[in-house]
């Protein structure tokens, strides 16, 4: 993850919790946020040693799905012996694929198997993509034409 990106969802996250407003969502490009060398990102309770699982899990997205997005949507932030990290555990994936063949997809591993997936039907929530120079671009009401969107995560 870029140097902009983390300060920029530390202030969101900070400045969320202080004023308990958690209207908004902020994503990540996978690519950004499942940085195996990272050590400031967290997905699924695991630092680095469960990123490198679900990067193939989504690798096997994409050789089915090369017009597939996929997203990381981040929860919080957490500071253990004066190290900041955030931390997810769900992915927000755009495809053109049914969710059948999703749930296929992300069930083939039992190892990691996924706590539930399905499609996202309520868009009401403001969500904002974090891109590498920290600035914050909203999730438009057109990003979804053409794909479904649906929702995995771990528990």
């Amino acid at each position: 993850m870029f140097h902009k990106q983390k300060e920029t969802i530390l202030a969101l996250l900070k400045s969320d919790q202080m004023n308990r407003n958690y209207q908004n969502s902020y994503r990540f490009s996978y690519n950004d946020f499942l940085d195996p060398a990272d050590n400031f990102t967290a997905f699924a309770c695991e630092n680095l040693d469960g990123k490198q699982e679900h990067i193939s899990l989504i690798e096997n997205l994409l050789h089915a799905d090369e017009s597939a997005k996929i997203f990381v949507e981040v929860y919080g932030y957490e500071e253990i012996n004066n190290e900041q990290f955030i931390y997810s555990d769900t992915l927000i994936i755009y495809s053109k694929l049914s969710l059948t063949k999703i749930k296929q997809i992300f069930h083939e591993p039992k190892d990691i198997f996924p706590s539930d997936i399905g499609e996202m039907t309520d868009f009401s929530q403001p969500a904002f993509l974090i891109n590498h120079d920290g600035s914050l671009v909203p999730v438009a009401e057109n990003s979804r034409e053409g794909y479904f969107v649906y929702y995995c995560w771990w528990d």
